[in-house]
């Protein structure tokens, strides 16, 4: 009888110890887990948590290089040496003044990447903050760029607001790919 109980009591907590294994917060293998954590499981069992920041406002690396240079928009719009001449000093204009905020969002980003491989979340964070603001302002220094582009005609502003989508929609697909191939599955849905 006294065995019996005995069996009993070590059922219950080999149970006990299996279920609260695999309730969330629990146990992770070594290594860590995709599922629950993600990318931000912090191995061995230590879980880090979501990130405290939208990556759908992290700045691309076409947002940070910033519009297609001179060469690039002639021959996508077949502009005029006249307008290629008003590009390129526009253009020019515009990447003097945001150059130093082009290469700290460069930085950041590597920063950021380098962060991510050491699974450093307190630097991630940081870096992310910085580059989610660096890349706002870029985005409205940018816009406020293309807009002023009145020697453009009708067709070419079609032609180039075309080239931005499709550029969006390359980036993308690019995005879901590499998750995919990462988690196997479907990334969140950006802006």
């Amino acid at each position: 009888m006294w065995c019996r109980s005995a069996l009993v009591v070590a059922v219950s907590l080999l149970a006990g110890t299996t279920v609260r294994a695999q309730a969330p917060g629990g146990y992770q293998p070594p290594g860590g887990s995709m599922s629950g954590g993600g990318a931000w499981d912090g191995g061995g069992g230590r879980r880090m948590g979501p990130p405290q920041f939208d990556p759908s406002e992290l700045p691309s690396p076409e947002e940070i290089e910033g519009p297609p240079n001179p060469a690039t928009l002639r021959q996508l719009l077949s502009l005029t040496d006249q307008q290629t001449q008003q590009y390129t000093h526009a253009w020019d204009s515009l990447m003097a003044g945001t150059q130093a905020q082009r290469d700290s969002a460069r930085a950041a980003r590597e920063a950021m990447r380098s962060a991510l491989q050491d699974r450093n979340r307190d630097v991630v964070q940081r870096q992310a903050k910085l580059l989610t603001g660096l890349g706002r302002d870029l985005r409205k220094r940018d816009e406020a760029f293309v807009k002023s582009l009145g020697f453009l005609s009708g067709e070419q502003r079609k032609q180039y607001a075309d080239y931005q989508k499709e550029q969006r929609k390359a980036r993308d697909e690019e995005r879901r790919q590499r998750f995919r191939e990462r988690l196997g599955g479907e990334p969140p849905d950006s802006p």
